[in-house]
């Protein structure tokens, strides 16, 4: 069975192919904006380039992410952004106990109870969202490239530091810091150190914490400077699965595979 799931996700689109369970395709392209529908039909052509199918071949699409309902009209079903991050971490680690899923908007996380139950929730505080936006947003005022966001040495005692509570604050002191002549590279260490103890203090919130197998999703996975921050803040070694970004889609398109497996059985049934 071939299937499609579409991640509309704040910044990037992120469209994944499954054929008989494994990934055959994949894509991404930027989204917001009036244009969504159109980036998002864009992502879904270069996915099935690179799976070598044809549109006609995908038997069921289903869509998550923030901007999941401006594709309606050409899926066959939405689904929250929890429910497909705890579907792929199945699928890519099986024995997860808790998913972080930290996006360009907010960090959700959750406590699993195993065969896909989920025990807790947790989401930021509205004034310590958008992690993967203020990593991207002070990396252009700092006029630093991502590559070089991720390429930070560790933070050293004595160094200056910024609010980690509001990211508006946050951005507020990173200027402060740059208008009284600090190196920009020593205000993207403090950046990044407050987007790290944003991310953690989330995934620490959870009541019944297990953190024995956290899975980690999102952007910011592929910067190692925030990764490495966030080892040493939870004293624990994270999965964080190859193409972390896709989880979303890939929870989305198994979803959909299953929907299709378990409606083929009733039809057998049914002709039987």
């Amino acid at each position: 069975m071939i299937t499609m799931g579409i991640d509309m996700g704040y910044e990037n689109i992120k469209v994944v192919i499954l054929k008989d369970g494994a990934v055959a395709g994949r894509a991404q392209a930027r989204s917001g904006g009036v244009k969504r529908l159109r980036h998002a039909e864009e992502a879904m052509r270069a996915a099935l380039k690179d799976a070598g199918l044809t549109e006609a071949q995908v038997e069921k699409r289903f869509a998550t992410g923030k901007g999941k309902f401006d594709i309606e009209s050409i899926v066959d079903d939405v689904l929250t952004e929890p429910v497909t991050a705890v579907k792929a971490a199945e699928f890519l680690c099986p024995g997860a106990t808790t998913v972080a899923d930290i996006g360009a908007d907010e960090t959700v996380v959750m406590l699993l109870g195993g065969n896909g139950r989920v025990l807790q929730l947790v989401t930021n505080e509205k004034c310590a969202a958008g992690v993967g936006s203020f990593l991207r947003n002070m990396a252009r005022r700092l006029e630093l490239n991502l590559e070089e966001m991720s390429e930070l040495p560790p933070r050293k005692a004595g160094d200056p530091s910024v609010s980690d509570g509001c990211i508006v604050f946050g951005e507020l002191d990173a200027l402060n810091l740059l208008n009284n002549g600090a190196p920009p590279e020593e205000v993207a260490k403090a950046v990044t150190a407050s987007a790290v103890i944003r991310a953690t203090v989330s995934i620490r919130d959870n009541t019944l914490e297990n953190l024995s197998r956290l899975v980690i999703f999102g952007g910011v996975t592929k910067n190692k400077a925030f990764m490495r921050g966030v080892r040493e803040r939870l004293g624990v070694e994270p999965v964080v699965p190859e193409d972390a970004e896709y989880a979303g889609a890939l929870g989305a398109a198994l979803f959909a595979a299953e929907w299709g497996a378990r409606h083929f059985a009733n039809d057998e049934k049914t002709s039987a």
